[in-house]
Parts: structure tokens; C-alpha cells; sequence
């Protein structure tokens, strides 16, 4: 695995969810928070509508992206997936780590092959272990597991480590058995993050920004809390002050 980069500027810890269903107000909203926050995440609904555009507008502003595609296929399509995405320019991608080890190998490898040709720094590639929608009921009723959240979140970050994963996706609640088990030198991004009197809409598994961070996330997803909030530089000036308290907190252990 590759030396993982992670960033020690508060302004990119917090990653912003561009989950909006219009695009003049996606551009708009770029915009105005640029110079506060520093990373973007492109999910499926901004990809489908405009991403490569999306994709191209964020790096001309000199900003961060984390493509949020969850490619779940294939072995091989997985592969032209990663490559392109690569192609791109962006600074996270991300598998589904259900698709097993020979998936997540193949996108490592296209990553590779696409940087070493273009010649630009490697996106890290991350891997989702189970989504945040859902908790223990769902995943005895839906995929007939017998394993628990935590249980099945750990086996397979495990695995998507060890078949080249650069880090792992999962939900607040499982930071710390994820840092024990698998160190400090894995990157850990983590969606779910509610502010305030935690509204957990259609999240189960959720945490504020100061308990995400001091339980050992590097990177936290934010959508709602800001896009929904009348004066969002007043909830994105408290979340970097939640990631500052969070820091601190873990500093002490």
C-alpha cells in the first residue's frame, strides 16, 4: 500500500456533499463556499447529472474532490471505471468492499496504470463497508448475515485493506474498533455526521463532527447540515471548531 496522504488543513477535514438536485445552485453554492472549504464530495446524483463538468469546475478553483461513484461491478468494469475516474484528476474514488478482493485489486491496479500514464498524483482509493442507512436488523433482513454492524464493518475493511484498499468508508460508530484494529496509518472518511440536536433523517449510525474526529476519523462527509442551513457559514464556521475540539481531545489520549 501507498504512503497515505492526509491533509492537516482543517478547511479540507471537512468534506462537503454536493447532494443537490440542481445544478445552478451546485455551481452557485462552489461558489460562495470555496474559500471556506477546500473539498467536495461528487456522489452519484451530481455524477449522473454533470459530473465530469462538476469534476473540471472544482479543479479549476484549485479544490478537492472525492468521487463518490461506490463502483460495485465487475472485476474488469470496475477496472475502466477506476481508470477514467483517475483520468479525471480526482483525489479520492471509491468501491463497494463487498465486491470482493479481485474487485478492489482491479481498481487499485487501474489507478496505478492511469496516474503512472498521465504522470499525476494517485487518488486514494477508499472502500465502503456498510452504509450508514442501515443497522443490524437490515443486515440480518437484507443480506441474511449473522455477523453485527461492527463485526461485518471490520471483516470487511480487513479485507479491502489487504487487497489494496488505501483506506476504509464507514459509519461514526465504528471509528474506534476500526483504529485499533487496523492502526493510524489507514485513512478513514466518514459520512453520517449531524450537528446540533442530531437529526438523524435517513442515517442510523450517526455522530457530531467533535465525536467523529476524536474518534479517529480523518475526513468527515457533511451535506444537509450545511446545504439546508439559512447562514451556512455560520454552521460551517462551527463544524472546523468541532474538528479543532475533536483534534485536541484525541492529542490527549
Amino acid at each position: 500500500m501507498d504512503c497515505i496522504r492526509k491533509s492537516n488543513d482543517i478547511r479540507e477535514k471537512l468534506i462537503l456533499a454536493l447532494d443537490v438536485d440542481d445544478i445552478a445552485m451546485a455551481y452557485s453554492i462552489i461558489e460562495k463556499l470555496a474559500p471556506h472549504i477546500k473539498f467536495y464530495k461528487v456522489g452519484l446524483q451530481m455524477i449522473t447529472k454533470d459530473g465530469p463538468r462538476m469534476v473540471m469546475t472544482l479543479k479549476r478553483k484549485g479544490l478537492k474532490i472525492f468521487y463518490d461513484a461506490k463502483f460495485f461491478d465487475i472485476p474488469q468494469t470496475v477496472f475502466n471505471a477506476c481508470y477514467e475516474a483517475t483520468r479525471l484528476g480526482v483525489n479520492m474514488i471509491n468501491v463497494h468492499s463487498l465486491g470482493g478482493a479481485k474487485m478492489i485489486g482491479y481498481a487499485k491496479d487501474a489507478i496505478e496504470k492511469a496516474s503512472d500514464k498521465l504522470q499525476i498524483e494517485k487518488p486514494l482509493l477508499l472502500a465502503v463497508t456498510i452504509l450508514t442507512s442501515m443497522d443490524n436488523r437490515d443486515l440480518k433482513e437484507n443480506l441474511k448475515c449473522n455477523y453485527d454492524i461492527k463485526k461485518m464493518v471490520l471483516f470487511l475493511a480487513k479485507n479491502a485493506i489487504k487487497a489494496g484498499a488505501d483506506g476504509i468508508i464507514c459509519s461514526p460508530n465504528e471509528l474506534k474498533l476500526l483504529r485499533k484494529e487496523l492502526g493510524d496509518e489507514i485513512t478513514i472518511v466518514t459520512p453520517g455526521i449531524r450537528t446540533g440536536k442530531i437529526k438523524k433523517d435517513d442515517q442510523k449510525r450517526v455522530l457530531t463532527p467533535k465525536e467523529a474526529i476524536k474518534d479517529g476519523a480523518d475526513y468527515i462527509i457533511v451535506g444537509r447540515p450545511v446545504l439546508q442551513a439559512e447562514n451556512k457559514l455560520d454552521v460551517i464556521e462551527n463544524i472546523f471548531n468541532e474538528i479543532k475540539a475533536g483534534l485536541q481531545c484525541r492529542k490527549k489520549k
